[in-house]
């Protein structure tokens, strides 16, 4: 009876430490936790009954864990191994507050646990077994609780061990001498509790939300993509105070590898430094609030933390603090953080270093299956290995992301280009819709959300943008943190509400660049931080409020006269001479036979927005459909976002005064387009 009181109380601190990690499912190990206790009680475990359970028990793991039924079959073994060797790989990288898990880690967890509570039942039950059968035994015991502290690394294994403690004094008291060891058991277990508790690090002992079943305060950044629904409460309290000289978004770690079920971290394997010529060298000082997590934020490549304790290089670009920081702790990050330049990005020549090769491919099998983006040619299909298209004939979902991939990114010019066509498919139009209320994570989240659900948080705009990017051959991945906060003279306070997912990008003569396609969100993000942004109107320092307006109600006027005085005999050409004036106010010249693609060329000068507007009516002519709506309007209001209203103002008004024939407008006096040539931006 003493070692069944030991394996009851091995099995408590071992459910208390995984249910933070992996949720309640794991409570699904009971049974195997039942049998084995009813195993020691009697002093034996028949053959059959064992045998039995190492049957089942493989089964009732998977399920329990979250596997479809489906994937029990024969036929669906691959995807059944598949999942949990992503979920031995994610296993290590787990931290708390993650409460629904991920199938294949569950299922994983669930099988060796009910393994080893049963494997320690058979050794320890007999009652001639030795004391080696009973080491053996209660190291088996042990092990699940000792892993959860290792990958936790928390304040909070006080009582736990304090209580395996007391789990292994009765494990090898005598029979006899139960009750006084129980009782000086005890004792000592609470003094020692006690003691590591009041001199230690004050933390709760019992989750008493998780006790209630309560949503959890925010408290703790899962890196971990879960695709599911979010489940703790936002308040936005401030979770960390960031000194730096810029914004940033506050990169905890970056998920390199696609494998079937969206995004991960990579396996622990780490990719080579690729080098950033933008990047500058910036220090940042972190104060902890109410986050109560180990990894460290930083605005970009991490070269050195300062930080009491000691400082622990993760997977994915990551550093994690060890011991977890408290409450008003401080440590200092220094970090090579990537200077966004919209203009540089642009002109950024196609990305050729073969480093980049892992950036553009999916992996569907450890070490095997993958679909290989081309690096540079962009809108080229890309290589697919046999085994991977067997199973896009299997999920036939894979081929039209695929495909959606292809057609957005056919026909650009530049990186920069595709980045910026995938953003707006996600952001603009209303197709996808920004929500936390999703459905927890079945089959392949990332494809279902562009295809079929449309609708999602951070993670599946990141994903679903990453995965786009990938299969297009542009180099990018996931990054996991926090949104910048809300910004008082260089203090960055960042609540919880600022947990955040992006991607980034990398450019040639550049390095990784963050983009944000998430269209709304709880998130603040700084405009600066992302080249898709419409830049702010400059500080003017003291100008009134009515300033801006007025030039708004300006740079309307003049639209209007401007449509007026060019009305008259011109209905045809809506907003294209518009559009090659703005053009000629480069430098550029241009004449009746200037085409649409040297056209948006010249107006990229100007701002991506307006040369958009050229590169619609480009694709126009060459889709089959309706052209785009023309509108001057439209014209205006691209200008605006691109140069901000004063230089808007001024633009409009040369190209509004500027008549046929006068230097700089492109064509002579007379001179019209030739007939049966097409509007340029019509």
């Amino acid at each position: 009876m003493t070692r069944a009181a030991g394996m009851l109380l091995a099995a408590v601190v071992t459910l208390t430490a995984w249910v933070p990690l992996l949720g309640w499912r794991v409570l699904w190990v009971l049974p195997a936790v039942v049998l084995a206790v009813a195993a020691l009680a009697a002093g034996r475990l028949p053959g059959r009954p064992l045998a039995a359970a190492y049957v089942a028990w493989p089964f009732v793991a998977l399920t329990a864990g979250g596997a479809p039924k489906g994937w029990l079959w024969p036929t669906s073994w691959d995807t059944l191994v598949l999942a949990l060797s992503d979920g031995a790989r994610e296993m290590a990288l787990l931290v708390p507050g993650e409460r629904a898990g991920d199938i294949g880690t569950r299922s994983l967890w669930l099988l060796g646990a009910g393994a080893a509570f049963v494997t320690a039942a058979a050794l320890a039950a007999p009652r001639e077994a030795g004391p080696l059968r009973a080491v053996t035994a209660f190291t088996l015991l042990a092990t699940p609780w000792l892993v959860a502290t290792a990958i936790r690394q928390t304040d909070e294994s006080a009582w736990p061990g304090a209580v395996l403690l007391l789990a292994g004094l009765l494990w090898f008291a005598p029979r006899r001498a139960a009750v006084p060891v129980l009782a000086l058991g005890t004792a000592a277990a609470l003094v020692a509790a006690s003691a590591a508790h009041a001199v230690g690090p004050r933390s709760q002992w019992i989750d008493f939300d998780d006790m209630v079943g309560r949503e959890p305060q925010f408290q703790t950044l899962n890196t971990t993509q879960s695709y599911g629904p979010i489940n703790d409460r936002r308040s936005g309290a401030t979770m960390l105070e960031i000194t730096s000289p810029r914004p940033a978004l506050w990169r905890m770690q970056v998920l390199e590898r696609y494998g079937w079920r969206g995004w991960e971290v990579g396996g622990g394997v780490e990719r080579p430094d690729l080098p950033e010529p933008a990047a500058e060298r910036v220090d940042v000082q972190v104060t902890v609030r109410g986050l109560r997590d180990s990894q460290v934020v930083s605005p970009g490549r991490i070269r050195s933390v300062e930080a009491a304790g000691k400082v622990d290089t993760m997977p994915g670009d990551a550093r994690r603090l060890i011991p977890q920081p408290r409450q008003d702790d401080t440590y200092r990050v220094r970090a090579d953080m990537v200077r966004v330049d919209p203009a540089a990005l642009r002109a950024a020549p196609p990305a050729t270093d073969h480093r980049l090769a892992p950036y553009t491919s999916l992996w569907f099998r450890w070490g095997g299956e993958r679909l290989a983006g081309r690096l540079g040619e962009y809108g080229a299909y890309p290589h697919v290995s046999p085994g991977l298209e067997r199973f896009m004939r299997r999920v036939p979902a894979m081929r039209d992301v695929l495909n959606l991939s292809q057609q957005l990114a056919a026909g650009a010019r530049t990186q920069y280009e595709v980045v910026e066509r995938v953003e707006r498919y996600l952001t603009e139009g209303g197709r996808f819709r920004y929500t936390t209320d999703v459905p927890e994570m079945v089959g392949f989240p990332i494809l279902d959300f562009l295809l079929y659900d449309r609708a999602g948080y951070c993670q599946h705009f990141a994903g679903a943008a990453a995965l786009l990017l990938r299969l297009a051959g542009v180099p990018t991945r996931v990054a996991a943190g926090f949104a910048t906060g809300k910004s008082e003279d260089g203090l960055y306070k960042v609540r919880d509400t600022d947990a955040h997912a992006w991607i980034e990008v990398y450019f040639e003569g550049q390095g990784w660049v963050p983009f944000d396609p998430t269209p709304a969100a709880d998130a603040e993000v700084a405009a600066e931080v992302d080249p898709l942004t419409p830049p702010a109107p400059a500080d003017s320092g003291g100008v009134p409020r009515a300033v801006p307006v007025a030039g708004i109600g300006l740079v309307l006027l003049l639209g209007a006269a401007f449509a007026l005085r060019r009305r008259r005999g011109h209905r045809a050409r809506r907003h294209g001479e518009l559009l090659e004036r703005l053009a000629a106010r480069t430098g550029a010249p241009v004449t009746p036979g200037t085409t649409l693609t040297e056209l948006r060329g010249h107006l990229e000068r100007i701002g991506p927005r307006v040369a958009e507007i050229a590169a619609e009516a480009e694709r126009a002519r060459f889709a089959p459909g309706p052209a785009p709506p023309g509108s001057r309007t439209r014209v205006v209001r691209a200008l605006v976002a691109d140069v901000g209203t004063p230089r808007a103002v001024l633009l409009l008004a040369s190209a509004a005064l500027l008549r046929p024939g006068e230097p700089g407008s492109g064509r002579g006096r007379g001179q019209g387009r030739p007939e049966g040539e097409p509007e340029a931006a019509g």
